[in-house]
């Protein structure tokens, strides 16, 4: 949400996984230069202004669990599973290892899905991931 990111201070942004106190700095500094606010007023002006879809609450169901996906999921691409896991909170990688909490598995697995059995990881599909996060 752009209206939030350009109001946030440098403790709000620290917040944010993965975001260190050189990246903050950068986006404090990139909302405050006269030539971007130029910008951020053309993009208000044509109506192109990102916004939250007002899931705050719900955005962290997956938060702190570590995600990998393997084969086909229905009503996901490859992409769009990861933003879906991200949005809720979720890390996904990609490789099933000790610190993986959950591997999400769709038609024609690859070899993730012996690794995981092996490395007793739970096992879901993605009815389960839908479950879980919403």
């Amino acid at each position: 949400d752009l209206d939030n990111l350009s109001k946030s201070s440098m403790d709000t942004l620290l917040e944010i996984d993965g975001v260190g106190p050189n990246i903050a700095e950068a986006v404090i500094d990139w909302f405050a230069s006269p030539t971007n606010q130029q910008v951020i007023n053309k993009l208000h002006s044509a109506g192109v202004w990102p916004r939250s879809k007002g899931h705050s609450v719900r955005k962290q169901s997956l938060d702190g669990l570590t995600f990998v996906v393997t084969g086909t999921l229905p009503g996901f691409t490859r992409d769009s599973v990861k933003e879906y896991i991200n949005n809720f909170g979720g890390k996904i990688s990609s490789s099933v290892s000790s610190k993986t909490d959950y591997l999400v598995v769709g038609e024609n697995p690859g070899s993730k899905l012996a690794k995981a059995q092996s490395l007793d990881v739970a096992i879901i599909d993605a009815a389960e991931l839908r479950k879980f996060a919403e």
